[in-house]
């Protein structure tokens, strides 16, 4: 064995431990949590919490992976990639043994951010379970369909109603297959966001975001929660 290389490499393995103790598990005071840059205008941003950088250019729509954070009251900084005036610098309350995804969401110039309590249990045998989150600040209220590709929203219901902007659905339990899911104001038929088709498996858990588009229109990414 080379024990130089050795040394060097547990040397290495103290510090990238001590870099992340401050957001990694902390005894049995832990949660899992996740951020998302849904902020339109803003198309990247590094984040920082507690002090440690967790994400650099974050695009707009994307989520940074689960990780295990110090339940409690964290810091969390969001700044403009490139940029040194803060977008986000609050603390945010989670508690331990919970999930969480936090969207830095809103216009710019009304940035904040909707701490939404993940359930990442496994779905009924053969199904998926599938959240719908609006996220959307140029929509407003809307109907959310989860429908098979090409259906005729004039032949369906929504699946979800009156949805809220920067609210979340409960979880839908789906059979897996394929499913197109739009967006519609509340009431109407015309859909500002269309998925396209998309392919879910057995045993997932998806988070589906309707955004504003960055720049023009609407858009929506899915979230890969479980599976």
């Amino acid at each position: 064995m080379n024990l130089g290389r050795f040394s060097r490499t547990c040397a290495s393995a103290v510090s990238v431990f001590l870099l992340i103790f401050s957001i990694a598990c902390g005894g049995g005071n832990k949660t899992q949590a996740r951020v998302m840059n849904a902020s339109p205008g803003e198309s990247s941003v590094n984040v920082t919490l507690n002090g440690t950088s967790i994400a650099t250019g974050l695009g707009y729509g994307a989520a940074t992976n689960y990780m295990s954070v110090t339940a409690g009251s964290p810091s969390l900084i969001i700044v403009p990639d490139g940029g040194t005036t803060d977008l986000i610098n609050e603390t945010v309350n989670i508690n331990s043994g919970s999930t969480y995804t936090i969207l830095a969401d809103n216009f710019p110039s009304d940035v904040g951010l909707t701490i939404l309590t993940d359930d990442n249990s496994a779905p009924a045998s053969g199904n998926l379970n599938m959240r719908i989150v609006n996220a959307a600040p140029g929509l407003g209220t809307v109907d959310v369909y989860v429908v098979a590709p090409g259906t005729n929203l004039d032949t369906v219901t929504p699946s979800v109603t009156g949805l809220a902007f920067q609210a979340a659905s409960s979880y839908l339990s789906l059979a897996a297959g394929n499913y197109e899911i739009f967006f519609t104001l509340t009431g109407q038929k015309f859909a500002y966001i269309d998925s396209g088709a998309q392919s879910f498996s057995a045993g997932q858990v998806r988070t589906v975001v309707g955004l504003n588009g960055e720049s023009t229109g609407y858009t929506a990414t899915v979230l890969a929660d479980l599976n």
